[in-house]
């Protein structure tokens, strides 16, 4: 059954806009509208605004907008309609035809068992610890200072010695095999043991709060080991840890900030005092996986680790792996030789804040902790001093940060900068260099500069951006694709990637509105290079040609090239209600020609980008000077459409 905007449209009157977002952030009331800090950009003013009477919101920084839909949309990273089935199930309206728009299963049926029975037994377990058989357990929670509230959110559960576990698994209908492969219980001669006999027991969730498995801890010191984990299954991977992420991952989304902890206590503690965006790796090593995992709802990332050696040498660790892949990282200093957990029982609330708040770069943490000690008469102790700082600065690309480390160094071992610039050179050249990566050049710190340097950086100076360039596209944009697919820098990358989508949205739309651009937009259809949006309106164009579609109709349109790719479909719908007050307004030629202006622009800047990468990414003057003429060629481009708009 085909989806009909009605259907639509009676989602978006039924729903309160202001209780949907307000699920999601916190808004303030300021007369008919509100306000809140937009999770869009990086925000601290109100920027964002909702209407309830016209139900939609808006950033009036970043641009970002829509109606409710899309706002559960951007926020929580998902299709279109999978944000409208989300909303419709909790106002209980059915949507015709949603159904062949879900998504393929994502855990196959032996998962979900697993699945099934590890939820069956962290609930036993919780059971158990409210009962006269775990009173030793309780008064350990109660002397470590987790609360019935805590006890409950995190389903912290206990298994006192002799409990058959098994025979309860066995009795809900779970069999023995999928018993076994869970790791919950081991045979034991005629007997089946609880792995996590007289442990505490913590489960750990994935990022759809399943339970994956299990950590148990000891309530007597004399026990051992310390913790024990489940062992690796189908759905347990000791390298995919990330404790609390499920619950973490609205807040981090919100400040776009996560905070990267050792263990489980350090989480409970923290969202004690009101510290929700944390996660536990446990003592696994940091891996691509968390990184796609935390990079879904943040682009910030900060290290609390233990202050000990140990801590700090893994914090250091991990700062490499994530400043190598161009991720926003910090360290929080704690020289307080507690961990997180234990300044919480202590008292240190203010303590805790302030030194996330004071979170610093991860080479001018090294700088500090390596240099407390250090003997600068003892030549070969401050050389190690160097490389242990050296070994993080190597991945970082912004030279104001590394210059500032630089001079920091110069300043406390009394060696020149240009000696210390030197050894940094070299260090970054044994990095591989990578498509992705933008390695550091220190070609404006030292004095010798190679003949062709001025010569590249004229070029690189020739062109400026022309802020006042006017363009008639209806508006400035909205995003149209997943945010995973781009990266935010800043602003003014968010805005020039608003200006791309939605003026291709504005062709799609004037194009399923009516035929009168037909002839100029099938000379310029090879201008757009989004291979979905080109199919999408060379499908409408033919149309046309063959008398099958006269215009005025969409939803025809977007229910017949559903046979071609579903995902076209929602484009579709998605264009029509993300940008519902902006496409009300048939594009005339002019505005056609911005919209491809738009579009080239776009490409031109991506282009120049990768240019300028290239550039910082080689320490070979001749193909720096390559690249920067081809950066010139692109600059003069870009410059050639910005005077054409000046003249128009």
């Amino acid at each position: 059954m085909a989806i009909s905007q009605n259907q639509i449209d009676l989602v978006l009157s039924k729903a309160n806009i202001v209780d949907v977002i307000g699920k999601y952030i916190d808004l303030q009331k300021k007369g008919r509208n509100y306000v809140a800090v937009c999770p869009f950009h990086d925000d601290s003013d109100p920027s964002m605004n909702v209407s309830p009477d016209k139900k939609i919101f808006k950033c009036f920084v970043c641009g970002t907008g829509g109606n409710v839909i899309t706002f559960v949309q951007e926020f929580n990273n998902i299709t279109f309609f999978k944000a409208l089935a989300l909303i419709a199930k909790e106002l209980n309206i059915k949507i015709d035809g949603l159904k062949e728009f879900e998504d393929k299963k994502k855990y196959n049926s032996k998962e979900s068992i697993l699945f099934e029975i590890n939820k069956a037994a962290a609930n036993f377990f919780n059971g158990l610890l409210i009962s006269s058989l775990s009173t030793k357990a309780k008064n350990y929670l109660k002397e470590r200072k987790i609360s019935e509230q805590e006890i409950e959110r995190f389903k912290i559960g206990f298994c006192p010695k002799n409990v058959k576990v098994y025979d309860y698994l066995i009795k809900l209908g779970f069999s023995q095999e999928n018993i076994f492969e869970s790791a919950i219980v081991y045979k034991s001669g005629i007997d089946y043991n609880c792995t996590f006999e007289n442990r505490l027991i913590f489960p750990i969730t994935n990022e759809d709060s399943n339970i994956i498995g299990f950590s148990g801890r000891v309530i007597n010191s004399s026990d051992s080991p310390k913790y024990k984990n489940s062992s690796e299954n189908l759905i347990f991977k000791k390298s995919q840890l990330a404790y609390n992420f499920d619950k973490a991952k609205k807040e981090a989304r919100i400040k776009n900030e996560i905070i990267i902890l050792e263990g489980f206590m350090d989480v409970i503690s923290l969202e004690s005092i009101d510290i929700k965006n944390s996660v536990a790796i446990m003592g696994t090593a940091m891996s691509d996986y968390h990184l796609k995992l935390f990079s879904r709802v943040a682009k910030k990332y900060k290290l609390f680790l233990d202050g000990d050696k140990a801590g700090v040498n893994a914090a250091l660790k991990i700062s490499q792996f994530l400043l190598e892949r161009k991720i926003d990282v910090t360290i929080i200093e704690n020289n307080t030789g507690k961990d997180p957990d234990e300044l919480v029982k202590a008292g240190d609330k203010n303590l805790i804040n302030q030194m996330i708040e004071n979170s610093s770069h991860p080479a001018n943490f090294a700088t500090r902790f390596f240099s407390k000690d250090l003997d600068i008469q003892n030549s070969i102790k401050v050389n190690e001093f160097i490389e242990k700082v050296i070994s993080v600065l190597k991945y970082e690309s912004k030279e104001n940060i590394v210059d500032s480390v630089i001079a920091n160094l110069a300043s406390i071992t009394k060696i020149e900068k240009s000696t210390l610039f030197k050894t940094l050179n070299k260090a970054v050249s044994k990095i591989k260099v990578s498509a992705t990566n933008n390695l550091y050049s220190q070609e404006n710190n030292i004095d010798d500069f190679n003949p062709g340097q001025d010569y590249i950086n004229r070029m690189l100076n020739s062109f400026v951006q022309d802020e006042n360039s006017h363009f008639e596209i209806p508006e400035y944009g909205y995003e149209t694709i997943k945010k995973d697919k781009i990266v935010q820098a800043n602003v003014n990358e968010v805005k020039k990637n608003h200006s791309k989508n939605f003026a291709e949205a504005a062709i799609v739309w004037n194009i399923l509105d009516n035929d009168s651009l037909l002839d100029s937009l099938d000379k310029k259809i090879n201008n757009i290079e989004n291979i979905n949006v080109k199919r999408t309106i060379n499908f409408i164009i033919d149309q046309y040609k063959r008398n099958s579609y006269v215009g005025h109709n969409w939803e025809q349109i977007a229910n017949e090239i559903k046979k071609l790719n579903k995902n076209y479909c929602e484009y579709i719908f998605e264009i029509k209600n993300r940008h519902f007050t902006a496409l009300q307004k048939t594009l005339s030629p002019k505005g056609l020609e911005d919209c491809f202006d738009a579009i080239e622009l776009y490409k031109i800047e991506d282009e120049i980008m990768l240019y300028s990468q290239k550039i910082n990414s080689t320490n070979d003057n001749e193909l720096k000077i390559n690249y920067a003429e081809h950066r010139e060629e692109l600059l003069k481009l870009r410059n050639k459409i910005y005077e054409k708009r000046r003249k128009i």
